[in-house]
């Protein structure tokens, strides 16, 4: 009887101990700014992360710049410095930011590359869907962005920033950027490219059949002539009724360069009030149909990037290569984002977080807000880079 009471104290006292342990976590968890607690978990990724020949000073300022635009939501070194938790001057830190963009051994293509990695194991059943898009940023400078299509959402990639106009990127520019990516990408798994009307060049487009086995939709332009019943005639000038749409197959594409033989998509713009042309190797309509409404995810990246996220369009940075590494801290940041977004979903935490009858919010969206939800909490925080395939979970943005 009496070992049975010992047996039961002790029991208790280790129980109590537990407890202990647990509010003094706590406890000290309290007396840790949220600045503070977010700085050490992305250190902790970063040094995880970036390749073992990156400076530990590196790494600790791109942690710094990275948590500072998670809670400043800004573009600008100054607005990022007032969001971190920093024991010196934020003059200081402010320059250390300067430093940092400016750093020309900051090789942004090498130490982004792992996220490359983890994005293409990712999604490596395939098919890997790319889009290409530019964007205004900074002081007159473009960013030419190809992400990866994940679960309704675009992961930025692979990015060129230079000086120019929205829309007026050439086709030198856009083939080194396709070249480098197809470098990267896993030769059995099938491809697809989605552009806009800005990426339908025809040398773009002949780089496209001869040194890839891609499939691609790219708008184009009404104005461009096609070989149509054995005739060089413009876009706009086939004859079609209003609502009408159509599929074009095997095609002579430009007047000009005499390209193919190419298929034409042709759809009705209700909202414009227009037909629309794309230039495809697809053979039938629906699948490049289908496959080009998933470009428009583009846009809701770097909606997320500028507007709705993190405001990189504030930045006061004019030199195309400052920019490039003020986006890498940005395209990092919003892959954990999208990381935390997908644990929520797994972890089944989003139920206490928002609206459980229908997804109403993008997995960067959902990552934000659990982040201020284990911020508030206290609670520990899951990993920020793991990104599992997108058939493990279900996720269907009805409106985002």
């Amino acid at each position: 009887m009496a070992a049975n009471q010992t047996i039961q104290w002790q029991k208790g006292q280790a129980k109590k101990r537990e407890r202990r342990a647990k509010r003094l976590q706590k406890r000290s968890k309290k007396n840790m700014s949220d600045a503070a607690r977010l700085y050490r978990i992305v250190l902790k990724h970063i040094l995880k992360l970036m390749p073992p020949d990156m400076l530990a000073e590196n790494c600790i300022t791109l942690a710094m710049l990275i948590t500072g635009m998670l809670r400043g939501k800004s573009g600008q070194l100054r607005k990022i410095a007032n969001a971190v938790q920093y024991d010196y001057k934020k003059e200081s830190l402010i320059d250390r930011f300067r430093r940092f963009v400016g750093n020309n051994n900051i090789k942004v293509k090498v130490e982004y590359a792992p996220l490359k990695a983890k994005i293409l194991k990712a999604v490596a059943q395939g098919p890997i869907v790319l889009m290409i898009d530019s964007t205004k940023m900074g002081g007159k400078c473009i960013c030419l962005m190809l992400s990866v299509y994940y679960k309704s959402r675009a992961l930025p990639f692979a990015w060129l920033t230079f000086k120019g106009r929205k829309g007026h990127s050439s086709q030198q520019v856009q083939l080194e950027l396709f070249k480098r990516v197809k470098a990267l990408l896993p030769a059995d798994v099938p491809v697809i490219i989605l552009g806009d009307g800005e990426f339908d060049g025809s040398e773009v487009v002949e780089w496209f059949i001869k040194q890839t086995d891609w499939h691609f939709v790219c708008r184009t332009n009404k104005t461009n002539k096609v070989l149509y019943h054995k005739e060089w005639i413009a876009l706009h000038d086939i004859p079609l009724k209003e609502g009408q749409e159509a599929f074009l197959s095997d095609v002579r594409f430009t007047e000009k360069n005499n390209i193919g033989p190419l298929n034409i998509l042709v759809v009705w713009n209700e909202a414009k009030q227009e037909h629309w042309f794309f230039v495809t190797n697809f053979k039938t309509a629906a699948q490049a149909k289908a496959n080009f409404t998933l470009r428009f995810t583009i846009e809701t990246l770097f909606s997320d990037l500028k507007s709705r996220g993190f405001n990189l369009d504030d930045t006061r940075l004019w030199n195309p290569q400052r920019l490039n590494r003020l986006i890498f801290a940005g395209a990092i940041a919003y892959f954990m984002m999208v990381c935390l977004g997908v644990m929520s979903i797994i972890s089944a935490a989003f139920r206490q977080l928002v609206r459980t009858d229908a997804f109403y919010h993008s997995l960067f969206q959902l990552g934000l807000i659990y982040l201020n939800h284990i911020l508030n909490e206290l609670l520990e925080f899951p990993s920020l880079i793991d990104l599992p395939p997108p058939d493990t979970f279900e996720h269907i943005v009805i409106c985002s």
